[in-house]
C-alpha cells in the first residue's frame, strides 16, 4: 500500500510509461546498468536477471557494475554488453584502510565514468547509499532500487521485497525485482562460454574441493571434514585439486600436503577457476562464490550450509539445472529441532551446526547426481512484446 501510494505521489507511474517507450527503441537502443557489486557468489545469483533482459529486450545494451575482481568473468558471460567496475570505494566493507583523499578520487572518476556511458536505467539488486547516489550524481534519469532503505530518495523507482524471512532463494527474488518494470520475471539460466586456454590446468579424471572460508559471511564445515573427505578419496584412488586464494596456501598445505593424489591450486584466476570446475567430476565446497561458479558452469556439486535461515540452502541455493537433484541431496545442513533466522553463535546449544553433516552423506550427494536424469529441455522464456501505449484521438 505504501509502496503504491509513493507512487502516485511521486510520479513514479509516469516515469514508468516512458521507460518502457525507451524500451522500444530500435535506433538508439536502451542501455541497461545493472548494479551487484559485492562478492562473486551474489553477483552470480544475480545474472538470471541479465538472462530475462536479454530474452524481452534483445537490441537492449546491458552492463553491469561488479568489484573489480570479476572484471576477468566478462571472458565468459556473453550475455553482458560491457562492464563498469567498482575499485572499492562504494560498499562499506570494501572502503576500509583507504584514505579520504582516495575514496574522493576513486568516486568522482567512478562518476565520470558512469557519466559518459549515458544510461538510461540502473537496477539496483543490492545498493548503500554511496551507489545509490552514484547513480543519481552520474544523472540516470531511471534509478530502481529497494523501498525498505533509508536512502530510498536517491531512487525514482521503487520495488518492496522482503527477504530476511522469505521461503524463496536468492536468484528468485532478484528475479522478482523485474516485476517492478513490468517485465516477466520467469528463470533461464545464463549463457556460459568458456574461452580455450593455451594449457590445460588439469587432465584427466578428477574432483575439486575449496575447504577453507576467510569471509566468515556464514558458518563452514570444518576444514577436517575436507581433509578426511580427501583421504576417502585419495584412499579409493581419485585424484582431488584443492583450489583457495594465494593467502590460504599454507593453511591447505599443513591440512592436505600430505595426502596422496592431491593437487593444491592457489595462483588461478576466475577464468582458470572455471576451466577447472567445468572439467570437474564433481565439487565441494562451503556456501561461497566458488560452489556458485560450479553451478554456473554446470558441474556436479555439493554445498555445506548452516540451519538458519538467512544462511539456509533454501535461501542461497545455487542455480540449478536439468541435471540438479533435490535440493536436499546436494545442498547439506543439519536438521535441529531449532527454528533459527539468525545463527546465535556461541549461545545456540548445537554451535557450530554444520560440523555435524556426516562425510556420508557427502559422499551420497555425489552418487545422487549420478542418478539424476535430464528431464527433457525447458521451455526457454518466451519475450514479451512490448505495446506502445495507445493515444487519445483529439475530438474534432
Amino acid at each position: 500500500m505504501l509502496l503504491r501510494l509513493l507512487e502516485i505521489l511521486s510520479g513514479a507511474r509516469r516515469r514508468l510509461v516512458r521507460l518502457r517507450r525507451i524500451f522500444l527503441r530500435k535506433v538508439i537502443p536502451p542501455k541497461i546498468l545493472v548494479v551487484r557489486n559485492d562478492g562473486l557468489g551474489d553477483f552470480i545469483l544475480t545474472l538470471p536477471i541479465i538472462s530475462a533482459l536479454r530474452e524481452q529486450i534483445p537490441h537492449a545494451r546491458i552492463h553491469v557494475l561488479a568489484a573489480r575482481s570479476l572484471h576477468s568473468m566478462a571472458a565468459f558471460l556473453p550475455e553482458i554488453d560491457g562492464w563498469v567496475t567498482d575499485p572499492g570505494c562504494l560498499l562499506k566493507r570494501h572502503r576500509r584502510g583507504k584514505s579520504a583523499m582516495q575514496l574522493s578520487t576513486e568516486y568522482t572518476n567512478l562518476v565520470r565514468e558512469v557519466s559518459a556511458h549515458r544510461f538510461d536505467l540502473a537496477i539496483f539488486c543490492y545498493a548503500e547509499r554511496r551507489s545509490a547516489a552514484l547513480a543519481k550524481d552520474a544523472g540516470i534519469p531511471y534509478r530502481l532500487g529497494p523501498l525498505r532503505r533509508s536512502f530510498f530518495g536517491k531512487f525514482n523507482l521503487w520495488y518492496y521485497i522482503p527477504r530476511r524471512k522469505t521461503g524463496q532463494s536468492e536468484f528468485q527474488l532478484n528475479l522478482k525485482i523485474l516485476r517492478s518494470l513490468r517485465l516477466g520475471n520467469t528463470f533461464r539460466s545464463p549463457r556460459t562460454a568458456l574461452p580455450a586456454l593455451s594449457e590445460k590446468i588439469e587432465t584427466g579424471r578428477y574432483m575439486v574441493m575449496h575447504p577453507y572460508k576467510r569471509s566468515g559471511t556464514a558458518l563452514v564445515w570444518p576444514i577436517e571434514n575436507f581433509q578426511a573427505l580427501a583421504r576417502h578419496y585419495s584412499a579409493a584412488k581419485r585424484k582431488v585439486v584443492v583450489i583457495g586464494d594465494r593467502d590460504d596456501a599454507e593453511v591447505l598445505r599443513a591440512y592436505f600436503g600430505a595426502i596422496p593424489q592431491v593437487k593444491i591450486q592457489t595462483e588461478l584466476n576466475l577464468v582458470q577457476t572455471a576451466a577447472l570446475l567445468r572439467g570437474a567430476e564433481h565439487f565441494f565446497g562451503n556456501s561461497s562464490g566458488p560452489l556458485h561458479l560450479a553451478a554456473l558452469v554446470g558441474t556436479p556439486h555439493t554445498g555445506f550450509y548452516p540451519q538458519n535461515k538467512t544462511a539456509a540452502p533454501r535461501r542461497w541455493r545455487t542455480l540449478p539445472n536439468e541435471r540438479t537433484p533435490r535440493l536436499s541431496e546436494h545442498l547439506l545442513t543439519t536438521d535441529f529441532p531449532v527454528d533459527c533466522v539468525i545463527c546465535r553463535l556461541s549461545k545456540c546449544e548445537y554451535y557450530p551446526c554444520t560440523a555435524h553433516i556426516d562425510m556420508q552423506a557427502a559422499i551420497r550427494s555425489v552418487a545422487a547426481w549420478q542418478r539424476a536424469k535430464p528431464a527433457g529441455r525447458r521451455p526457454r522464456l518466451v519475450a514479451v512484446k512490448l505495446r506502445r501505449p495507445a493515444r487519445k484521438r483529439k475530438k474534432a
